[in-house]
């Protein structure tokens, strides 16, 4: 049986909760009749993981306190028939080993093995640290070397273990075209800087993009705090959106198809996180930018291996970034040479079957796969 322990709200966004979807999409295909159950801090996220057919329980915690809620998590695992030999596996930046060591009292009480996602580079003493990012297999030592008490018994690195959505793990019959006529602007669940209505207003402004007739799609997320600005100042029309001169801007709520709506797209100017990753599995050229420093290191990764622009970080930096936003967007209309460079080097990059995989060391870690103590690594080469 597995558990999951992961959050979203307007703070955080939706990427911890949405990779686990994927994970658990891929258990569930695995035992039907044992589908993965979520755990969360509060009802923020509920509706959707419920509207993925998984039931969710709710703490009722704050999700900044994580060793606030440990009491309360035995308590479920507790009253929870299949906990025992079990598997929790955690999602969150609110951790620390402190807390990963009281999970091992659940261990020892009721056989709950503990698995866990990491971006920052930090060793916790788990059964299982997950590190899928591009930039992973550069922390393997760190992972394997941070000494007694935080050094967890297995490591899985790189993009081989990145968890796509369904949608994302075929491949795609993407095609790059002769101009750029569609263009995507997606901050993932969130948008804490308002960088969606900024850089609009920053090619709707530049007449080398505006005069070029193309479609902007504005992708608003499920916890973005500007999404009523958004509709304030551009507001559908029919199904022509809002037109400024030759440049249409549409803005997308509650996308269900996000794979139609990123190959309908020629370019796609994205926030560092998951998507990225699901828009290189399709191969469509992207821009990247980044809010916070955990994102900062995928950026940086990306730019190293590939010819995509990372604009650097929005927050407090808005002008300059918009500035290479705008700088790149305009490469990329005036050399489908230069897209189509892009698109063979995302399209490189990831196979799609990260979310199988992950979900096959989850329920090889139920079966006692920890006492094996092995080690996994992924290098990525473009």
């Amino acid at each position: 049986m597995l558990y999951i322990r992961a959050d979203g709200n307007t703070g955080i966004g939706m990427g911890h909760v949405m990779r686990c979807l994927a994970v658990a999409e891929a258990a569930a295909d695995r035992d039907s009749l044992h589908p993965p159950v979520f755990i969360t801090a509060d009802a923020g996220c509920r509706a959707m993981i419920e509207d993925r057919g998984f039931r969710v329980i709710v703490l009722d915690s704050d999700y900044r306190d994580m060793m606030g809620e440990l009491d309360r998590l035995a308590a479920v695992l507790q009253e929870e028939r299949d906990a025992d030999g079990a598997v929790l596996l955690v999602d969150s930046y609110q951790v620390s080993c402190e807390y990963y060591r009281a999970l091992k009292e659940l261990d020892r009480k009721r056989s709950v093995r503990v698995a866990c996602f990491e971006d920052m580079g930090e060793a916790y003493p788990v059964d299982l640290l997950i590190n899928y990012n591009v930039y992973a297999p550069s922390l393997e030592r760190k992972y394997t070397e941070a000494g007694k008490g935080r050094t967890p018994a297995k490591v899985l690195t790189g993009v081989s273990y990145m968890p796509l959505r369904k949608a994302f793990q075929e491949p795609a019959a993407y095609a790059v075209r002769d101009r750029v006529t569609d263009v995507m602007i997606t901050t993932g669940g969130s948008d804490p800087c308002f960088a969606a209505g900024a850089l609009a207003e920053a090619l709707r402004s530049d007449s080398a993009v505006a005069g070029q007739g193309i479609r902007l799609h504005l992708v608003s997320g499920p916890f973005n705090q500007y999404a009523d600005e958004l509709k304030r100042r551009y507001q559908d029309r029919g199904e022509q959106g809002c037109r400024d001169g030759s440049l249409t801007i549409t803005i997308h709520e509650h996308v269900k198809d996000m794979r139609s709506l990123l190959l309908q797209c020629d370019v796609v100017i994205s926030a560092t996180g998951s998507t990225i990753y699901e828009v290189s599995s399709l191969g469509v050229p992207m821009i990247v930018f980044y809010f916070a420093e955990n994102q900062r290191q995928g950026a940086e990764a990306l730019e190293r291996l590939t010819d995509i622009v990372n604009a650097g970080c929005f927050a407090g930096n808005a002008a300059a970034v918009t500035k290479r936003v705008g700088t790149a967007l305009k490469r990329c209309i005036a050399e489908k040479s230069y897209r189509e460079l892009l698109h063979r080097q995302e399209s490189g990059l990831i196979d799609g079957k990260g979310a199988c995989r992950v979900a096959e060391q989850l329920s090889y870690l139920a079966a006692g796969g920890k006492e094996h103590g092995c080690r996994e690594e992924e290098t990525t080469t473009l």
